[in-house]
């Protein structure tokens, strides 16, 4: 009697062509004749350790080589210092224009022309359309009118950042919780399976935000704004001052490391080139210092970009720096969304804490650009 391992071949090229790489990657692994069948029709990807992730940064996106309803997504990987080009299902028309928001655990955030927010999965093809944004009932606020008046310019949303719900009575089926940063002004809140965005503030510009220790943090220009997380409500816990004149720079990042939560301060001068960077850790206890400086990250790695900024172990690693922040362009608007070649000058680079240096980013790209963390494949 016939077993799987004895299906004929152009079966099984028929099945795996109908698979996203994921799919085809766990299909190869049932047994050796599938593994011989399968491995020769699948791309090279940069190698991924789910126990120690590093990103790789994502470059572009263009219809796909075999099916141009279909899309190919390149990125770079630090770790062999080469572009590898991974063929997705995801439809090019879908995200063909599209603004890049942001990037975390698998997910890449975008709108498009009809001001939709998309998140995608190149490597496993899901696709959510997320709920429109709309304003509480009778809001009539400067926020409102800045909208109306420049609706067709869709620039109105700075960044969109996936993150982890820590609230686990929620009933998320994948624990999605998803933070929008808009322009001028304005931060709200999308869980997964619900139908509709939650304002969490209207009135405030702020620079970065995250999910650290169950709750919502958001650094605005003088002052730290943190929410508590309960199921579908979310509670206005503290605001604390900012009073230290280092930590007002033209960029903020905050990142969970080790359970505690760090912001990057990120200087520029007015040429755009970051010239200077600090960290700091939160303390809470204290009510008049509130930030104090890390000079040490040790065996670590920061990347800061698009959406989620985030720390990783670079131990036994030789292609990322240990003690170093990884930084990417990602203000879209320095940037002449026209032009499709790399940028030789774009603002972008390796800094390294304790020695105070600054070299070149190894690759170079059309800005923006996002760190892409895939999941385990």
């Amino acid at each position: 009697m016939a077993g799987w391992a004895d299906l004929p071949l152009d079966l099984l090229n028929s099945i795996s062509n109908r698979l996203d790489v994921v799919s085809r990657l766990h299909l190869s692994t049932v047994c050796t004749s599938w593994a011989s069948a399968i491995g020769c029709r699948l791309p090279a990807l940069p190698s991924f350790d789910p126990d120690q992730p590093i990103p790789w940064l994502f470059l572009q996106v263009e219809p796909s080589t075999s099916n141009p309803n279909h899309s190919d997504f390149t990125f770079y990987d630090l770790n062999s210092g080469s572009s590898y080009c991974v063929p997705s299902p995801i439809p090019y028309p879908s995200i063909c224009g599209a603004r890049w928001l942001g990037s975390n655990n698998g997910w890449l955030a975008l709108i498009n022309w009809q001001h939709q927010f998309h998140l995608i999965s190149p490597l496993t093809g899901a696709h959510l359309l997320l709920p429109s944004v709309k304003f509480p009932d009778n809001y009539q606020g400067i926020l409102a009118r800045y909208w109306s008046n420049n609706r067709a310019e869709w620039n109105y949303c700075a960044k969109v950042i996936p993150c982890q719900d820590p609230d686990r009575r929620s009933g998320s089926h994948s624990g999605l919780l998803v933070l929008a940063l808009f322009w001028p002004h304005g931060l709200a809140v999308w869980k997964d399976r619900g139908n509709k965005w939650t304002w969490l503030d209207l009135e405030t510009r702020y620079k970065d935000a995250i999910v650290c220790g169950g709750k919502i943090y958001a650094v605005a220009h003088d002052f730290l704004h943190c929410w508590e997380v309960t199921g579908s409500s979310f509670k206005e816990w503290d605001i604390r001052t900012i009073t230290n004149r280092m930590l007002k720079p033209h960029a903020n990042y905050l990142v969970e490391f080790g359970g505690k939560l760090l912001m990057v301060c990120r200087n520029k001068e007015w040429s755009r080139l970051s010239h200077r960077m600090s960290v700091y850790e939160l303390d809470l206890y204290q009510r008049d210092v509130l930030w104090k400086p890390v000079e040490n990250i040790m065996d670590h790695a920061l990347f800061l970009g698009m959406g989620y900024s985030r720390v990783a172990s670079t131990f036994a690693l030789d292609g990322a720096q240990e003690n170093c922040i990884y930084y990417v362009d990602d203000d879209y608007f320095f940037c002449d969304l026209s032009i499709k070649q790399p940028f030789p000058d774009h603002d972008s680079g390796v800094h390294n804490l304790e020695k105070k240096t600054y070299e070149r980013f190894p690759v170079d790209y059309s800005p923006p650009a996002a760190w892409f963390w895939p999941r385990e494949l």
